[in-house]
């Protein structure tokens, strides 16, 4: 993995480490909030962070997210808006940020268009749940060329010899499911964690992050050592719900000071 870029140089100086990757939905409770978050959660010292775009239809969000989407997007806030966020963020901010978001958005402005603007904002990292490797290569070819990291998605289900196949596609890190389903506390299938974290770490040597389903302290302090990183976001965009209006940077915070003490 390239080390000259922000998501090689983070991972880099975590090395034996387990770092924080937070979520969060871009504009909920508003712009200014998921700024302010942004801003903290890198005085904190989270490894990177996962913006996501809002979206109409996001199927692999759980309830948490869905309501978090569907309060941004009531508030007029898109990709657009988002990458203008971005840019707001690296006017300060030096962390790594990865945009999380579906494939209609980044073909509905065109893929050369939306990859020049995610660059230009400081944009290090894209996540397109909904696009596999194998589909539409020109979006694929387009992401390189705006040098943007694509993260792809290991699921507990993905068989053994589809993995390098997905690994070769992959760049910046690799999102190892803990679980199938969507976002948030569900349940799903989990396999066993321990042999698929074995089996990517055999198969490549880029960091692996494990997230879906983890939102507390004990959580967190049981993929110490074991993963590269922890994502985490449906625990924090329910906190931003409990009261929208006030507090809801302090109460996010509080819960990434808990995740990051886990790992100490």
């Amino acid at each position: 993995m390239p080390e000259g870029n922000r998501l090689g140089r983070a991972f880099a100086a975590g090395r034996g480490t387990t770092g924080l990757i937070p979520f969060l939905t871009a504009g909920f409770p508003s712009l200014e909030a998921t700024l302010e978050m942004m801003w903290r959660l890198e005085r904190l010292g989270v490894r990177a962070i996962e913006i996501g775009i809002p979206f109409s239809d996001p199927i692999a969000d759980g309830p948490e997210i869905q309501r978090a989407s569907e309060g941004a997007l009531a508030s007029g806030v898109g990709a657009e808006e988002t990458l203008g966020l971005v840019e707001r963020f690296r006017s300060r901010g030096t962390i790594p940020v990865v945009i999380m978001t579906y494939a209609n958005p980044v073909l509905r402005r065109g893929a050369d268009a939306f990859c020049e603007r995610a660059r230009a904002s400081g944009v290090d990292g894209i996540l397109v749940s909904d696009l596999p490797p194998e589909e539409s290569p020109e979006v694929w070819k387009a992401f390189d060329r705006a040098g943007l990291d694509t993260v792809v998605l290991v699921a507990p289900t993905t068989p053994a010899e589809r993995l390098p196949r997905l690994l070769e596609r992959c760049r910046g890190f690799v999102y190892c499911l803990a679980r199938t389903g969507v976002t948030g506390g569900g349940a799903g299938y989990s396999g066993v964690l321990e042999d698929r974290l074995a089996e990517l770490r055999r198969l490549t040597d880029l960091p692996v992050a494990v997230g879906f389903g983890i939102s507390t302290a004990p959580q967190a302090a049981a993929l110490r050592e074991r993963a590269d990183a922890v994502v985490v976001g449906a625990a924090f965009m329910r906190l931003a719900a409990e009261e929208p209006r006030r507090g809801a940077a302090d109460r996010v915070v509080a819960l990434a000071e808990e995740l990051l003490g886990a790992f100490s």
